[in-house]
């Protein structure tokens, strides 16, 4: 899968440099900008299939912060469009887990203990639409909304005292939500941007990151 990964990054990229391209340098007023972001999410990973919610007695778990990059075009100091891309992975493990198999009499088959070793690597492309609130050149308050796609991979192996069952899926879902957040420019192109809010996985509860602001000549 990581082939495909690498191609939904490289489509984001490019899609997001032409889209720079021609609307930086066309005609247009003086508040328009656009505005790249890059940074890391905190705050549980909200719900990797398999991973986030199972984090039962006998089981342990990690969830890497996430990756996350933004690209916004603002046409005007209120209103703004753009895209993201985000990454997470996670893994979990289940050691000495008691289990039972009786046949339909009733009858024990077989018993003993299973260790379940599981991971998923989760990616979110998706549109943001973002209204700014009044600010200054350094402080910019912001709201919005995100629609999008998630992809995920999620694989599994079970072993027993009678072998290993590997099991491995790649699914689609649905990536929306809302988003509060804030950038503050330390210098004319250059700040530091955090943001609240929920979207579905592999989105975080809290995102930080640092800001390039390209504006007109």
């Amino acid at each position: 899968m990581s082939s495909l990964y690498k191609r939904v990054f490289t489509v984001i990229l490019i899609t997001a440099s032409i889209g720079c391209s021609s609307v930086s340098y066309g005609q247009a007023n003086a508040d328009e900008k656009d505005v790249f972001a890059a940074g890391v999410g905190f705050g549980g990973g909200l719900g990797g299939p398999g991973i986030s919610y199972n984090l039962l007695p006998n089981y342990s778990g990690t969830i890497t912060p996430g990756l996350l990059i933004t690209y916004e075009h603002v046409f005007t100091k209120q209103f703004g469009i753009g895209g993201m891309a985000s990454m997470a992975n996670a893994s979990l493990t289940a050691s000495n887990l008691p289990y039972a198999i009786y046949d339909s009499y009733g009858n024990l088959i077989q018993k003993g203990t299973l260790t379940d070793n599981s991971k998923g690597t989760y990616i979110g492309i998706a549109a943001r639409s973002l209204f700014h609130f009044k600010g200054s050149d350094n402080f910019d308050p912001y709201v919005g909304v995100i629609f999008g796609y998630t992809l995920t991979s999620f694989s599994s192996t079970v072993t027993t005292s009678q072998g290993s069952y590997p099991e491995s899926s790649f699914y689609p879902g649905i990536l929306f939500g809302a988003v509060a957040g804030l950038r503050f420019y330390v210098t004319k192109s250059i700040g530091i941007w955090a943001e609240v809010g929920y979207s579905g996985v592999p989105d975080y509860l809290a995102n930080i990151g640092i800001a390039y602001k390209l504006t007109r000549f």
